[in-house]
Parts: C-alpha cells; sequence; structure tokens
C-alpha cells in the first residue's frame, strides 16, 4: 500500500471545484429548482472526491479495507454508485409521472364527454 499525499494544487483545485459547485447546487435548491434529495445526491459529486483529497490517509484506509490497492478506483465506485442511486431514483419519478399523466389525460377526456352530453341534453330537449 502506497501512502502518497495529493499535491497542493489538486487539493486548491478539488476543494475549489466543491466550494463553487456547493454554492450553485445551494443556490438553485433555496430556488426551488432542486429538492433535497436532488441537493444532496448531486452534492455527492463534489463531497466524494473533496473527502478524498483532503483526508488522504482516510482514503488509503478505505481502499486497504476494501482490497483496492487505489484510492482512485473506490473513489470512482462511490461515484459510479451515486450515480445509479440518482438514475434509479429519477427513473422512478419518470415512471411516476408517466402514470400521473396518463390518468389525468383519462380524467380530462371523461370530463369532456360529460361536458358534451350535457350540452347536448339541454340543446336536444
Amino acid at each position: 500500500m502506497t501512502d502518497a499525499l495529493p499535491s497542493p494544487e489538486t487539493v486548491v483545485v478539488i476543494s475549489a471545484f466543491a466550494l463553487i459547485y456547493m454554492l450553485v447546487l445551494l443556490r438553485k435548491t433555496l430556488q426551488g429548482k432542486f429538492d433535497l434529495y436532488d441537493f444532496l445526491m448531486l452534492s455527492m459529486v463534489a463531497i466524494i472526491p473533496a473527502g478524498f483529497a483532503l483526508f488522504p490517509t482516510l482514503a488509503y484506509l478505505v481502499s486497504h479495507l476494501t482490497g483496492v490497492v487505489f484510492p482512485f478506483v473506490v473513489m470512482f465506485g462511490a461515484l459510479f454508485l451515486v450515480v445509479f442511486a440518482f438514475m434509479h431514483n429519477m427513473t422512478a419519478r419518470l415512471h411516476r409521472l408517466e402514470r400521473q399523466n396518463c390518468a389525468l389525460i383519462q380524467e380530462q377526456s371523461l370530463m369532456a364527454l360529460e361536458m358534451k352530453a350535457r350540452e347536448s341534453g339541454q340543446s336536444g330537449g
């Protein structure tokens, strides 16, 4: 197991990205463009690499415990896990919206038929 520490430049770049990205996400969440779940999942894109860069001994410990030689492999695995969890939730939301949309279209069609029947009943009598 190696214990190479990230360079100060790497730490600064990753920290700056994480800070700017988190501020943008926070602003969009406060504006109502994202909900709390989206904020948490999207923030993992910044938090996970920042955690690995700012706490390299913890990163090496996690990689050693998982049996992976390089910590960045564990980091990318964690990022993929976050992406798949986010996509799973988005797919579930999409299907729920599709069902809701279908129900609303059916309800609108029934209301249109009911209105048409009332109109023809009033003008025919």
